[in-house]
Order: C-alpha cells, then structure tokens, then sequence
C-alpha cells in the first residue's frame, strides 16, 4: 500500500446485505489499496452467516447488525466503528456490488488535495463512472468537475465534513441518503467533485423494456427501457424524493428542479409500464401522504402489508 495513504488514513465501509460470494474477493481487494476495511451487514438471514465468517476470516472487520435498518445507518455505524478504531482522515463508502479500479483512493485523494490547493473547500469527492457509465454533472468550480446527484457508492468523505454537517440522515432509510449529503454538504458551503478516473464496476439495477401490447416500444431507433421498483421501493422514492425538495427548495432551487424533471420522468415510466401499476399507484400516494406528514423511517407494517 503506497505510504501516503498509510499516512491519510483511508478507510473503506461497504454494507452488506444477503452478500454473495463475490463479495468475499472484493473484500480482499479493498485491502490492498484501503488501510482498513469494514464490512456492515444490515440484518442479512443466518444462511448467509458463512460468507461473513469468510469474509472475517480474511482480516476484514466484519459488523453484523442484528435487523435491517437502511443503507445510511449501515454506512453510519461503519463509520462510527473506524471513528472509535482508526480515526481516519477519510472514509470511502460501497455497496457490496461495487469493484473500484486500482487505485481508486489515490486518484480521488489527488482530486481532493488539487482542489484544495486552488482553493476549494472540498466536502467529499464521489466516482467518476459506474461500469462505463459518466455521472450527471453540474458543471464545473476551478476547472474540477461538479456532481450533479451521484450514488453514494465511492463517496470520499473528509472526517471534518462529518464533523461539520454530521452523518448520513438515517430517518431516509435507503432512497435519497446520498442525494441529501450531496444537498447538505453544499448548503454548509462545501464542493462535491467528481473524482478523476474514478470508475466502478457496479450492478445498475434492474431496467425492464416497455412494452405496448406485449411489443417492445422503440423511439428513434432506440428501445425504450424503465427502472422498475418493487411497491415499496417506490414508496421510498416518492416520499424522500418529496422531502428533499421541501428541504432544500429554498437553499438549491436549481438543483430541486433538475431533480423534479429525473424524478417525473422515471415515475411516468414506471406508471405508463409496470406490471403492478395499481399498487405503485398506492405507493406513491403513500409516500407524498408521509413525506407532507414529516414522517421518517421504515415504512410502516400498515402502509407495507397495503402494497403487498
């Protein structure tokens, strides 16, 4: 491991969550450019015991949450565990199907301190494509690339940006944690930069054809595909996408509004071509109901058996 990260000090959290066996490797190869590594499952079933004793059994620490609570407070108690361990200068957050390139830490880290260095007040820096795929921009600040909304998975965070704006607002659950860090840490002043070269091989999620009468529908040459949810998923989508826009409306009302047009467009989508379209209905109008409420946390059973 270079001494400069050595020196950094760089610790990788990725969460977990009925991992495969894939994960096991790519745990191994996370410690071969991160000083340390921590593991957090998120409640996963006991059959799936046997891949974190491997993955334990590699040096890794491994954090077994006792029941599902989310991708932020996953990444969290990751956090607060290398914060009481390690007290690292940064902390890099995964899912458990992401693969960083080589060196995926010192090219973020050089964006990080060239950015500094021209002056900026970086907050953290994020990846620079998923399997191919460039993140959304927002233009630039000194001649670095600015994130529009990007996935948490490869955010680079600074220790004294958490100790500025916090932790990863648990209260969201899993859609939007990272969209509202992204918000919150600008509106404290911070610059979310696109790290150069930063790419990850990451699974995008499932994308279904939509279909007009059992055909695939085609524009300009092009088929025409959607990211389908699960009911509850979208519940999730509707009531935190709505929440963060009453949040941060006022402070980023750019931002809001390209958010609101992604957000519309995927939720025309879905409703025009998912099979389930009635209970994606209802879990929309659950999650706007909730979101205008001030609810936060886990759906409720009542709310979850509905959509069932």
């Amino acid at each position: 491991m270079p001494s400069e990260l050595r020196a950094s000090g760089v610790v990788a959290i990725v969460a977990s969550y009925r991992p495969d066996a894939e994960l096991v490797s790519t745990a191994i190869s996370l410690t071969e450019q991160f000083e340390h590594v921590v593991v957090v499952d998120d409640g996963s079933p006991a059959e799936f015991a046997d891949r974190l004793d491997a993955i334990d059994a590699t040096g890794v620490r491994v954090i077994r949450r006792p029941q599902n609570a989310g991708i932020a407070a996953t990444l969290n108690a990751g956090i607060r565990a290398a914060e009481a361990s390690w007290h690292p200068d940064f902390f890099v957050t995964f899912d458990q199907d992401s693969v960083p390139v080589d060196g995926y830490a010192e090219r973020a880290l050089a964006t990080f301190r060239e950015a500094r260095a021209a002056g900026r007040r970086v907050g953290f820096v994020v990846a620079s494509s998923y399997s191919g795929r460039a993140v959304r921009l927002r233009g630039d600040v000194a001649g670095f690339a600015v994130a529009f909304d990007p996935m948490q998975s490869g955010f680079v965070i600074a220790r004294e940006t958490i100790e500025a704006i916090g932790h990863l607002d648990e209260g969201l659950v899993i859609d939007g944690v990272d969209s509202e860090y992204t918000a919150r840490a600008r509106a404290a002043g911070f610059d979310v930069l696109v790290g150069a070269g930063c790419d990850i091989r990451h699974q995008l999620g499932r994308r279904d054809p939509a279909r007009l009468f059992g055909r695939p529908l085609r524009l300009f040459g092009r088929e025409i595909s959607y990211n389908y949810h699960s009911p509850k998923r979208v519940y999730y989508i509707a009531r935190n996408g709505t929440t963060l826009s009453r949040r941060y409306l006022l402070k980023d009302p750019a931002w809001v509004l390209r958010r609101l047009v992604e957000e519309t467009k995927a939720h025309v989508l879905r409703l025009a071509f998912s099979p389930n379209r009635r209970a994606i209905v209802a879990a929309m109008a659950a999650g706007y109901r909730d979101s205008f409420r001030g609810r936060t946390g886990a759906i409720s059973n009542s709310v979850e058996k509905f959509l069932r």
